[in-house]
């Protein structure tokens, strides 16, 4: 389990009230929360894929010429990096990071409390696993 953002997330989150919050009230959090756990440990164990794909032309056809152009990857993928309020480390990005960090900034402006969830199941995963 060496993915960046998970152990991001483990750095960012100590176990948090939420899990605690939820079990008093059965709002779903607590499912969703352990849904997220066993599909951590899914994909830790390989069971399932680490990769989702999407299937959008415009993006594409954005991400290819992005590959391309350097500097223009770099413009976009620093900008994104400095939205999330992460390091700017240009050697890590590529085509794929440019995704990951853009799903990530989608989440937290449009569904921020899903990514609190996932925290919270990365650092429960974490705390149960090592």
């Amino acid at each position: 389990m060496s993915d960046p953002d998970l152990e991001e997330l483990r750095q960012q989150t100590q176990r948090t009230d939420r899990l605690a919050e939820s079990a008093g009230g059965d709002d779903g959090t607590d499912d969703l929360v352990e849904d997220l756990v066993d599909a951590l440990a899914a994909i830790d164990s390989g069971e399932q894929a680490k990769t989702f794909a999407a299937r959008d032309e415009s993006v594409t056809a954005l991400l290819t010429t992005l590959a391309d152009r350097e500097d223009d990857l770099e413009a976009v993928g620093t900008s994104l990096q400095g939205a999330l309020g992460r390091d700017v480390d240009r050697d890590a990005l590529d085509r794929s990071e440019i995704v990951r960090l853009a799903v990530r900034l989608g989440l937290r402006e449009a569904a921020p409390e899903y990514l609190d969830l996932l925290a919270d199941a990365s650092a429960e995963y974490a705390r149960r696993n090592f």
